[in-house]
């Protein structure tokens, strides 16, 4: 068992048996509603030894551009720093009582982002006004500095009276229970947890709460005694890791109070001298610490390069610029990673999707800079590793190089990597071969391994096929385009062979299913893992959508594998899965189905008020219940989706002209009708696309231009969502098309 799952049960156990002999303790957010019989999110647990977030496991990342750290804020305000640890808790002592956020109802408690930045601001309301807690990432000394890299929590007083402030230490986050055996409190205003410091604070707290679990809950003694002690206990030690304290300030009307929690943690350590040592090398509380705007101004600053979108939907409009930003979060310099928390490390597959988005919207040095730690990070028989048995990363690996040179024609960061690319097709012809005298289904195939959790667990998967095959034409066309024809060729008749393997086991497991569905493997039944052979249509585009095998295998998703617009996911995510509902779309986008703008519709509305979709959503509740509760993976698939919506190139075999085809606005939403929009410098494989709506009574007059790649000659653009009729060839110009059918007349012609 990985050492990641290993973690995953302990945690689960720790938090299933101290949750049954806490009853008055204050809990996070998702273990109220899950232990509160009351709640729709009750969650029975039988004889299970387990207690997990399967119900509101949502949070917002909060970090800083090109820096490995990311903390996560729950719903509730709820700060976590640093992986599986400690979290910081907010409560407000107003002149009606004590205010707990997580235990608040619905009604009083608001969140949201500052100019859709990675600043989240959570609002609870007291007598005459609010508390306001923000939580946001910046550098309180040299940036790029891991040591001046701090996560700030500032709480307003937005009420007309005064109100107390407690920042309480908790040792849980919103996953689970975790470990703290001791706190400190030095020199009234640096915080240590377990021999690290953990935060710094702005004076010396006017009161002071701090327990053990076979003591109680600290939050009793501030909710309930009030917190008398102006000193933290000396030797706070709890061998059970559920020590907790609280410390309490007052905060005048339109006050601030602000706390500082270094983002990067340092290991553990049970001795007292390296602790003291530690805190005396700690950094003062800053002098000055940006403010949440300023920091929200900083992110939309460095998010501007790229394309630009002007929508007319302002709740698309958000979610785009939000998700942006959220992507360069998780641009970790070399590293991208598919979440903060739960999945914060690389994966060759979750990075094929992230960098492709990242890509698609102009942030071409960041793609570039993940790029060049590949050579790196292949073995010298050419595999591609990042977790054993794992036979897509060669595939996702090369794909990925070659999406980036399609979009940029950067030779300067392609050209080094042609060797590590020329090695990793070949692992892929000699992977493929290795065994031989298994059955017709499987001859020629990518041995059995571990994929996408969503296909199920250790088999063959034609997966792996699909997105190998897509390698080696990548790794072709890269060899091609840089000058080295003869490699090209051979890599080009490797894919072809590993294709018509690919398709010879299609017809044999058709044959034995009696169906044209393409199921996840070939020893497997039509079961939900067949949403993974989508790929082979988008974004892969070896099968066209209108090729009857992807037709049937959609239509089989459709009928069987879904909830409303939502795909369902009964393997591993067992939830409506979001990224997966984006595939569906992404298939039904490429053949002109409407169908998908409603997938997007669904994923709009399933987001949290800031933007973010976990890996799955519970089917009756509107909380993730997989997965990391923001998931990078989600983002980049629904910003994809709107790019490609917007702009897409066209396939060939989709064209009956010899030009390259480039479609804008492939569908067109009713709600758009009569409202103007722009795409700035949009980059495509031919070139940088620009291209503008505006409204002539019912027709749209469409204003182009489309700079090429210099090895570019003519691409022809159409607009199939506005004007069906309408093509050129011209690089840039102007015209009035034709009124755009709306629902009435598409319903007259269905009918």
């Amino acid at each position: 068992m990985s050492r990641f799952r290993t973690w995953t049960l302990r945690r689960a156990l720790r938090t299933r048996a101290a949750a049954q002999i806490g009853p008055d303790w204050v809990w996070p957010y998702w273990l109220e509603r899950q232990l509160d019989p009351t709640s729709p999110a009750f969650t029975p647990r039988g004889h299970l030894p387990f207690l997990s977030n399967v119900t509101a496991r949502n949070w917002t990342l909060v970090g800083n551009v090109a820096s490995p750290w990311e903390a996560i804020v729950d719903p509730r305000g709820l700060v976590t720093t640093w992986f599986d640890g400690w979290s910081l808790d907010w409560w407000i002592g107003a002149e009606d009582g004590w205010h707990v956020p997580s235990r608040e109802p619905p009604s009083r408690v608001r969140q949201r982002l500052i100019a859709a930045t990675p600043v989240v601001e959570t609002s609870v309301r007291v007598p005459g006004g609010h508390a306001v807690h923000c939580a946001y990432a910046c550098y309180t000394g040299p940036a790029g500095n891991a040591e001046s890299e701090m996560v700030i929590v500032e709480i307003e007083n937005r009420s007309p009276v005064p109100f107390a402030v407690a920042l309480a230490v908790r040792p849980y986050n919103p996953k689970g229970l975790a470990v703290i055996e001791r706190i400190g409190l030095h020199e009234g205003t640096t915080v240590t947890v377990d021999g690290r410091v953990a935060m710094l604070l702005p004076k010396r707290p006017a009161q002071v709460a701090a327990s053990t679990f076979h003591h109680g809950d600290s939050a009793q003694i501030v909710l309930t005694d009030g917190a008398h002690a102006r000193e933290m206990p000396a030797g706070l030690r709890d061998e059970g890791g559920m020590a907790q304290a609280a410390f309490v300030y007052p905060l005048p009307h339109t006050a601030t109070l602000r706390a500082v929690l270094p983002l990067v943690p340092a290991s553990r350590t049970r001795r007292r001298r390296r602790t003291r040592r530690r805190v005396e090398r700690a950094p003062t509380f800053p002098v000055a610490i940006p403010s949440a705007d300023q920091v929200a101004r900083g992110w939309v600053a460095q998010s501007r390069g790229g394309m630009r979108l002007a929508l007319p939907d302002p709740r698309l409009q958000e979610a785009v610029d939000a998700n942006r930003r959220f992507l360069l979060a998780l641009h970790d310099g070399p590293d991208i990673t598919p979440g903060p928390s739960t999945y914060h490390r690389f994966w060759f597959r979750d990075a094929a999707f992230l960098l492709a988005a990242l890509g698609q919207y102009g942030f071409s040095s960041q793609v570039a800079e993940v790029l060049r730690s590949y050579p790196g990070r292949q073995r010298g028989d050419g595999f591609f590793f990042s977790q054993p048995s794992e036979w897509d990363s060669n595939g996702c690996a090369l794909w990925s190089i070659a999406e980036h040179w399609r979009l940029t024609r950067d030779r300067e960061s392609i050209e080094p990597m042609l060797g590590s690319v020329a090695k990793g097709a070949q692992w892929v012809d000699r992977k493929r071969r290795a065994k031989r005298g298994r059955g017709p289904e499987l001859r020629g195939l990518l041995p059995a391994g571990v994929s996408a959790e969503h296909l199920g667990p250790f088999d063959y998967f034609y997966w792996d096929d699909f997105w190998c095959t897509a390698g080696l034409r990548c790794a072709a066309e890269l060899l091609a385009g840089l000058d080295q024809p003869g490699p090209a060729a051979l890599v080009r008749q490797q894919a072809d062979a590993l294709w018509a393997d690919t398709i010879a086991s299609l017809g044999v497991v058709s044959r034995r299913l009696d169906s044209e569905v393409i199921p996840a493997g070939p020893r497997r039944r039509i079961d939900a893992g067949v949403i993974g052979s989508l790929v082979a249509c988008e974004p892969l585009r070896l099968l066209a959508p209108e090729d009857r095998r992807i037709a049937a295998t959609l239509e089989v998703v459709r009928t069987r594998f879904s909830l409303g617009d939502a795909f369902f996911q009964p393997i591993s995510h067992t939830g409506l899965a979001t990224y997966l509902t984006m595939q569906v779309a992404e298939v039904e986008l490429a053949g002109g189905d409407r169908r998908a703008l409603d997938r997007l519709a669904w994923l709009l509305d399933v987001a949290t008020p800031t933007w973010t979709w976990p890996e799955a959503i519970h089917p009756q509740l509107p909380g993730g219940c997989m997965g990391d509760g923001h998931h990078g993976w989600a983002a980049a698939s629904f910003l994809s989706l709107v790019r490609n919506l917007l702009v897409r190139e066209m396939p060939t075999d989709q064209r009956r002209a010899a030009d390259p085809g480039l479609a804008l606005c492939s569908l067109f939403p009713d709600a758009w009708l009569g409202q103007g929009f722009e795409v700035h410098e949009a980059p495509t494989h031919f070139g940088s696309m620009s291209y503008a709506v505006r409204w002539h009574g019912e027709r749209p007059a469409l204003l182009w231009e489309l700079t090429l790649h210099d090895d570019v000659e003519r691409v022809r653009l159409t607009a199939p969502g506005l004007d069906p009729a309408w093509s050129t060839t011209e690089p840039s110009g102007e015209a009035l098309l034709s009124a755009p059918q709306s629902a009435r007349e598409r319903g007259a012609l269905s009918g």
